[in-house]
């Protein structure tokens, strides 16, 4: 299995991008650039629906591709989803989004590729603990000290988190680490689904254990989101 960790800099009418080497191997949590909205289709703002002219232009956001005037569309910020070097212009609505992701690429990332220590149910291996980290390009789940084949990101059916004997599911609670995990998943498209059950180390390995589930609740919210544009 090949965990590339090649880039290369291409340049599109919304500014340079660092991109995988191979497109197949692109991050689950990067998004495709959006087709822009040709000029000719609108004469309003998107959001205020002023009427453009000689003195109101038209400018695309960087993250939804549609048509805004200047002070709708004034916010730059940086787009980690589209790996532009540089911030670029974003309507109102995307600059939102935009923020309340940031956290993530921030801090959340930086906890699941450096990992954290856990104990395996004695039902999927013998090892007494086990480092659970994701690899380099974002794709995999590793599990360093145990027999077991990377866990493919897209290929995660559920994942629920136990804390103080009770399950809270990832896709109702983001807020919360805990003190366990389990992982249903397939180890490639159509095959049988599998199931990893993982304990946080003793103290003081819990926190970063609980701080690594957490990262990990975020980051399938980030990859299954509905309004992921």
């Amino acid at each position: 299995m090949e965990f590339s960790s090649f880039k290369r800099l291409v340049r599109s009418k919304s500014g340079l991008r660092i991109v995988p080497a191979n497109d197949d191997m692109k991050s689950p949590f990067l998004l495709s650039e959006p087709p822009w909205t040709p000029d000719s289709e609108t004469n309003n703002c998107t959001e205020c629906k002023s009427k453009f002219g000689f003195t109101l232009r038209r400018h695309h956001c960087r993250r939804c591709g549609l048509i805004y005037c200047g002070q709708c569309c004034a916010t730059r910020l940086p787009l980690p989803r589209m790996s532009f070097v540089d911030p670029v212009r974003m309507c109102d609505r995307c600059a939102d989004r935009t923020s309340n992701e940031q956290d993530f690429f921030e801090r959340h990332l930086k906890i699941l590729t450096s990992g954290a220590s856990f104990v395996p149910d004695s039902s999927y291996s013998r090892a007494d603990s086990l480092l659970c980290k994701l690899t380099p390009d974002h794709r995999y789940l590793l599990f360093e000290g145990m027999s077991h084949e990377p866990v493919d990101l897209l290929l995660i059916k559920s994942f629920s988190v136990s804390k103080d004997m009770e399950i809270l599911e990832c896709n109702e609670d983001y807020n919360s680490g805990g003190s366990s995990m389990e992982l249903v998943f397939s180890a490639a498209e159509g095959d049988q689904e599998k199931h990893l059950k993982l304990t946080t180390g003793p103290d003081p390995l819990r926190k970063a254990g609980s701080s690594w589930i957490l990262a990990m609740q975020q980051a399938l919210k980030l990859i299954y989101s509905i309004d992921n544009s």
